[in-house]
């Protein structure tokens, strides 16, 4: 059976630079080792297959994995590690302890990349990645590969045994990829603020856009209006609420000077499933970002109309907070009987139009009937220009252009 890592693909492209180190905790045999090494990047191969065949049957695995692991020196920091399908077969014990023993070489903003399964058949070992080509690979059922229990942790069970590692992405049931495979990224967290978008980042690979159901690209004047002084600025600073991947931002990353990406719907949802309520949800997302310098243009999209009035008043005062005096705030209101499952994607084009990728009704009534009820939750901003009209889907949208007086 064959899977496209989206995720592993988007590493390659656009995250790893020449000299990031890899720690790699499959065996070499799979083939993407090499696509780092071409970018003069040091990898390290811990093989944990190699671990669950030496270690089956162990009196104490914690004792076990922490032999097989070879001590590096505290100077040697990971920026990726690669777990491909191994948590799966590792207790959430034994995951915390791995965590722990490479804890003197993890850094703020490691990355941890992982594959999980989600299908109701439970695989009986890791499967065996044989890279084909552009992230590409087959994975297959090895009889040389030792038999391991599989775990089926659920998400809270995950993420309590990675510790200090935050969700930051993740790719699910895109276009090649294995259906009962899910991937994600962590991150070791820090107060640094993170998100910023690398200069000549290739697009990115696992784009919503090649689809033809997002329609013609649109022009948003209230959108141009907020950008207008960021495009002339090559030190301007722009934050994109919206997602980090499934789009391409490297067009608007070269129009204006810095580009930061917070993905914010999907860090608050993250802290709601694991049982805060809304304000503490986001007061809690947005706690990442507390050290990021103000920007001149905050890009919201149609974010705030998936909160109830009192989210949006503790978001929209957090992030006025992170919006310099003068600087722009644009947002989108959709008109429409009942919410989608998702804020839609909106991707910046070269030529300065805007795709959009809409997502289906989720069945429950919007929260706002009209923009009014929308703007009375925020703070008072003055009214630097406007928009409407209909997306691809058929709804009508208003858009805004405010601007941060002095004192707010």
């Amino acid at each position: 059976m064959q899977h496209h890592s989206l995720g592993l693909a988007a590493l390659n492209q656009e995250i790893i630079q020449p000299g990031y180190r890899i720690l790699d905790l499959g065996p070499l045999a799979v083939g993407t080792t090499q696509a780092f090494l071409q970018k003069n990047c040091p990898c390290y191969i811990e093989d944990l297959i190699e671990f669950f065949a030496d270690s089956d049957g162990a009196p104490d695995p914690r004792a076990a994995l922490a032999k097989h692991l070879v001590p590096k020196p505290e100077r040697i920091k990971f920026d990726v590690i690669l777990c491909w399908d191994l948590l799966n077969f590792l207790s959430p014990e034994l995951i915390a302890h791995l965590l722990e023993l490479l804890r003197p070489n993890l850094k703020p903003g490691t990355l941890l990349h992982a594959m999980i399964y989600t299908g109701a058949r439970a695989p009986s070992r890791p499967a065996r990645f044989r890279l084909l080509q552009d992230f590409t690979y087959e994975t297959s059922d090895d009889p040389d590969y030792p038999l391991v229990p599989y775990q089926r942790h659920t998400t809270m069970t995950l993420m309590r045994s990675l510790g200090r590692f935050r969700l930051s992405d993740s790719l699910v049931k895109r276009r090649g990829m294995r259906s009962d495979l899910f991937e994600y990224f962590f991150e070791y967290e820090s107060g640094t603020p993170t998100g910023k978008v690398r200069p000549g980042g290739a697009p990115d690979v696992s784009s919503y856009f090649s689809s033809s159901t997002v329609g013609s690209a649109l022009r948003l004047s209230a959108l141009d209006r907020a950008l207008e002084s960021a495009r002339r600025s090559p030190v301007s600073r722009v934050v994109d609420c919206g997602p980090r991947t499934g789009r391409n931002t490297g067009a608007l990353q070269q129009q204006v000077g810095e580009l930061f990406l917070l993905d914010l719907h999907n860090a608050i949802q993250w802290y709601k499933r694991r049982g805060q309520a809304g304000s503490e949800a986001i007061r809690a997302a947005f706690a990442k970002f507390s050290g990021m310098e103000p920007a001149d243009i905050l890009l919201t999209w149609d974010l705030f109309s998936f909160y109830t009035p009192d989210e949006v008043r503790v978001l929209s005062e957090l992030l006025l907070e992170k919006l310099k005096p003068g600087g722009h705030l644009h947002l989108l209101f959709c008109k429409r009987a009942s919410r989608t499952k998702s804020p839609s994607v909106f991707e910046v084009q070269v030529d300065r139009g805007i795709l959009v990728k809409e997502f289906p009704a989720s069945g429950e009534p919007a929260i706002y009937s009209s923009l009014t009820g929308l703007i009375r939750s925020m703070p008072h901003m003055q009214l630097a220009g406007q928009g409407h009209g209909k997306l691809p889907g058929g709804a009508i949208f208003h858009e805004l252009a405010l601007k941060k007086t002095t004192g707010a």
